[in-house]
């Protein structure tokens, strides 16, 4: 396969790692020809750091005939403009989370894009890594039978105690569904298919939060501009129900982050903010025979013990990409490019989760059950064993 130019927008600090796999695993059929940022000292240093050639105006780099791909790794807020001044430089664009920030913005961009015969790829492209596409298979081949019931589970306190800048994350474009929840929608939607409507009870329990972290920003108040707590629902078009907790207002707490349920075994799917991590099967028979022959209050102690959670059994992974490997999606948009086929992380996927993110906030707002507008396909399974850079 030829290598595929790619331009970037957006040199901040989620460029690096982008960068890092462009130009070291992925550049067998990935050429960073340039980079941009509107603040171009970021730029010239992103350049020299990774050895890319050009380090430019945005402006520029859209006028480079050469560049196929452009990967828009600016704010929320900028996705839409950028993503838009691409399409009409007839470039394809892969962006990061969110698409937009509006449904109606999203439904341009799809709309654009067809219209101009491109391709739009919306991160995340964790769902293409070894965790969630273990589960994928053992899902595909029957190991808990039928999915029934889901639990999803991103809390936490929010990132003022950590994090040297944490502004943003409570700002319009983020907040714990805009910014968490692309990454267990898009996994739920690539494991269990599209979703037909969900309902939600949401609050902002904070007006202002108080800076913490080590930083020069330290003691600094910030006012909230987005609800911080949400308690979901979807019903999918299979018939599976989940519940999906997204907070910044909690403390501690040991909820999973998705757990699938089936008529056979239920199963623990690793964290689809990364690319890897365990993942782990219990099957029915297994806690039946664990209690078998066990009075009532024997088996419901046994079933309570830490005995039964040893059940589990961990499900040896049979896929490469288990490490931090953002820009995974960008390389499979190359071999769609040269190849003529579809792509994983495509505008329709990236449509349909935004809606449902958005959905969430509306159900909440306006007390009512939302019913999705829009459908996708769940996207192709990776294949397995695949070696570095082969994604057909």
């Amino acid at each position: 396969m030829r290598r595929v130019k790619v331009g970037i927008i957006g040199c901040g600090v989620i460029s690096g790692i982008y960068l890092t796999n462009m130009t070291t695993r992925f550049n067998k059929h990935l050429e960073v020809a340039a980079c941009a940022d509107m603040f171009v000292e970021k730029a010239r240093e992103a350049a020299e750091r990774f050895k890319i050639p050009k380090a430019c105006s945005v402006e520029e780099l859209l006028c480079d005939s050469e560049i196929e791909i452009v990967v828009n790794l600016t704010i929320p807020a900028a996705h839409y403009e950028v993503n838009m001044a691409v399409l009409n430089a007839s470039k394809h664009v892969y962006c990061e989370k969110p698409l937009a920030l509006t449904m109606e913005e999203g439904r341009k961009i799809a709309e654009l894009a067809a219209a101009k015969g491109l391709l739009v790829g919306n991160a995340p492209d964790t769902f293409m890594g070894a965790g969630i596409q273990t589960c994928r298979k053992a899902l595909d081949e029957g190991w808990i039978g039928k999915p029934l019931v889901v639990t999803a589970n991103m809390v936490c306190h929010g990132h003022e105690a950590w994090h040297p800048a944490p502004e943003f994350y409570y700002k319009k474009g983020a907040g714990p569904m805009m910014d968490m929840g692309p990454y267990y929608i898009t996994a739920l939607v690539s494991l269990l298919g599209p979703i037909k409507r969900t309902m939600c009870f949401a609050k902002k329990s904070y007006d202002q939060r108080t800076i913490t972290s080590t930083s020069p920003l330290k003691g600094k108040v910030i006012d909230v501009e987005v609800l911080t707590h949400y308690s979901g629902i979807m019903e999918f078009e299979s018939g599976v129900v989940a519940n999906i907790n997204m907070s910044f207002d909690m403390w501690k707490s040991k909820l999973p982050c998705i757990e699938i349920h089936g008529t056979d075994g239920s199963m623990a799917v690793p964290d689809p903010n990364m690319f890897g991590g365990p993942v782990k099967i219990i099957r029915g028979e297994s806690m039946i025979a664990a209690v078998d022959g066990l009075s009532t209050g024997e088996a419901v102690m046994k079933f309570h013990s830490p005995e039964v959670a040893d059940l589990y059994k961990e499900v040896p992974m049979p896929y490469y990409y288990v490490h931090n490997s953002r820009g995974l999606g960008i390389l499979d948009m190359a071999y769609a490019i040269v190849n003529g086929r579809r792509h994983r992380t495509n505008a329709e996927l990236a449509y349909h989760v935004l809606e449902a993110l958005i959905s969430f906030d509306i159900s909440a707002k306006e007390g009512t059950v939302y019913n999705m507008k829009s459908t996708c396909e769940r996207p192709d399974s990776m294949p397995v064993g695949l070696s570095m850079g082969e994604l057909d």
